[in-house]
């Protein structure tokens, strides 16, 4: 062989072998390059995995507690039309009391009711005989005047009324007949 060929096969083995050697360093390069985006791509869904559940998590909390507010909306509303249920029944009652009931009633309640100079009853109540020979038995003055009542009196003294109708006294009373029925209710 000629020192030329000789030259240019170790030329080219030099070359081979540097090849050789470029291609594996490259190799280990991308090798090492693969690893690390694999080890950050791994975080990466670690992390994208640790917030979607956080964030699945939240909005599964923000879906309970918007169906516990819900619930408990109903269960108010159910509660407050049982109140008025049971109001609209006193209601009923008073208004189903016999007349001799609904006398008495009217008697003590005028026992503990605001003095005045008269008293102005509904044109039934005034068309009551027992009621109004109760009045002039203890000598109520009752007014020429009438009221749309439902139940109860007004009395009147000078300019100023006090109204005793049953719904007065129900409105006024509301709070404590409502509180009253809660508890019955639901305790």
């Amino acid at each position: 062989m000629s020192s030329e060929k000789k030259i240019i096969d170790k030329i080219v083995a030099d070359a081979v072998e540097e090849k050789a050697k470029i291609l594996e360093k490259a190799k280990k390069e991308a090798e090492t390059v693969i690893n690390k985006a694999k080890e950050q791509s791994a975080k990466i869904m670690e992390n994208e995995s640790i917030l979607s559940n956080a964030e699945a998590e939240k909005a599964r909390g923000k879906e309970i507690s918007g169906a516990e507010m819900e619930a408990k909306k109903m269960i108010l509303a159910t509660k407050q039309s049982c109140i008025k249920m049971a109001l609209d029944r006193v209601k009923q009652k008073l208004s189903e009391l016999s007349d001799k009931e609904y006398v008495d009633m009217i008697v003590t309640m005028m026992n503990a009711a605001e003095k005045g100079e008269e008293v102005i009853f509904s044109q039934k109540d005034k068309q009551n005989e027992m009621l109004m020979a109760k009045m002039a038995e203890n000598q109520v003055t009752v007014s020429n005047e009438t009221r749309p009542l439902d139940g109860g009196f007004i009395v009147k003294k000078g300019e100023i009324e006090y109204n005793y109708s049953f719904e007065a006294i129900l409105t006024v009373e509301k709070e404590n007949i409502e509180q009253i029925a809660a508890e019955i209710l639901f305790a």
